[in-house]
């Protein structure tokens, strides 16, 4: 049987994927030792990234050309938008700001994907979005039943769930059966776009460890 698009995706990118497992944010959050500031940091972060992957899937089911195709984007949105309301909670209660300015590496991420979704079919920006719930999923199976803090496991919460792992298998699905009509030429260039996600998804846990900031 032939690799999918997603399989082969992940193939390319395999190296990427032990980085971001490895890097010393997951460690600490799993031993519990992570400091909260670099957790109101990543949240403080996380809350216009989120926001802007809302955005991205309005205009992508706005461009969608079939109702399946158009619904398999809007179908997730409640989910999305209830994290949101649940990491703007987390920001509080950890004494941050819902309303930040965005570090340089969310600005690129953000801009990233809404240029995306912006600019190509729905399917390539879906593609190049994958390695964010992907490896939060990954990541999920990783450190299940490891979590010694309260607050670090009631914000996993979703992403250990069954519901989430379920998301995932039909997203991969979805856009393995769309890419699959692409040439090869678009498939080779979504998973270049594969591959600038998931370097931006290494750096999201950077700047959030290092609580970066602009230059000037």
């Amino acid at each position: 049987m032939p690799e999918t698009w997603t399989e082969r995706a992940r193939k390319a990118t395999e190296p990427m994927w032990e980085k971001i497992f490895n890097h010393p944010f997951l460690k600490e959050l799993e031993d519990g030792t992570l400091p909260d500031e670099k957790l109101q940091y990543y949240f403080e972060q996380n809350l216009p990234y989120i926001d802007a992957v809302v955005r991205c899937r309005c205009l992508a089911a706005g461009k969608a050309t079939s109702e399946e195709v158009r619904d398999f984007f809007l179908d997730p949105a409640p989910v999305i938008v209830g994290e949101l309301r649940h990491q703007q909670n987390m920001v509080r209660d950890l004494g941050g700001r819902t309303d930040a300015t965005l570090s340089p590496t969310a600005h690129g991420y953000t801009r990233h994907l809404l240029t995306l979704a912006w600019s190509r079919e729905p399917v390539e920006y879906f593609g190049a979005f994958l390695p964010c719930p992907w490896t939060y999923d990954e990541i999920g199976y990783r450190i299940k039943g490891k979590l010694k803090k309260e607050s670090h496991k009631s914000w996993w919460e979703f992403y250990l769930s069954q519901e989430h792992h379920d998301m995932i298998s039909r997203y991969r699905g979805m856009v393995d059966r769309l890419a699959a009509d692409l040439t090869p030429d678009r498939q080779e260039a979504m998973i270049e776009n594969f591959r600038t996600t998931l370097r931006y998804e290494y750096r999201f846990w950077q700047m959030a460890y290092t609580r970066e900031t602009w230059e000037i």
